[in-house]
This record gives C-alpha cells, structure tokens and sequence, in this order.
C-alpha cells in the first residue's frame, strides 16, 4: 500500500469520499495550457478543501506531488507542485500545536525539495 491508498483508506474510515478530488486532479494534470491548469486548480480547490488530513497531509497535495512529473511537462508541472505545496503550508498553519505543525511541514519540505530539483 502506498502513500495514496494510505491517505485514501484513512480518509475513507473517516466518512470522506476521495473520488470527486481524485477526478479533478486527473483533470487538472491532462491540462495542456497554464490557462487550462488554472481553470482546474481553481475546480479542485473547494473540492479538496472539504476533505481532513490523515497523517498531516492534504490529500491533492500528495496526489499531485506523486502524479504530476509523469503527467505534466515543465512549466505546467512546477505550476501544479506549486499549488500543491500551498496547499500543504495551509495544512500546515492550521496546525493545533507544535508537534502537528512539524508534522505537517515535513510535507511542506518534501515539496519544497521537489519544487527546486525542478528548477534545476
């Protein structure tokens, strides 16, 4: 089982269904422009917001950071990683103390890591 089945099944034992986010993920890494990227990423953001955060990750966050360098060229790619480490920072800044805080910012680094190879 992987990151995603793990978030997926944890979320799903809370009563949150992951279908429509997962839909809108897929559909925002087909985007062929940055036009078409941001129309999804705006689709997706109400959407993922409705959904908690199982061992201190968002769960479109996590799916794009494990989707979009197969799926998404360059420019779109770093746009996609860039929306989801705001998401992650959101996750992380509404921590309720400490130790959730450092939790949640090991996604934040992650990304953060991922973001700069793709600079590079």
């Amino acid at each position: 089982m992987n990151d995603i089945d793990h978030q997926r099944a944890a979320l799903k034992l809370a009563g949150f269904d992951t279908a429509v986010v997962e839909a809108l993920v897929a559909a925002a890494l087909r985007s062929q422009t940055m036009h078409e990227l941001q129309i999804a990423l705006a689709q997706l953001e109400p959407e993922a917001n409705q959904l908690d955060w199982p061992f201190d990750r968002d769960f479109a966050a996590l799916l794009i950071q494990v989707k979009a360098s197969a799926l998404l060229p360059g420019a779109l790619r770093r746009a996609a990683l860039a929306f989801a480490l705001a998401r992650a920072r959101w996750c992380a800044s509404a921590a309720t103390s400490g130790s959730e805080g450092l939790a949640r910012m090991c996604h934040v680094q992650e990304l953060e890591r991922l973001l700069d190879r793709q600079a590079g």
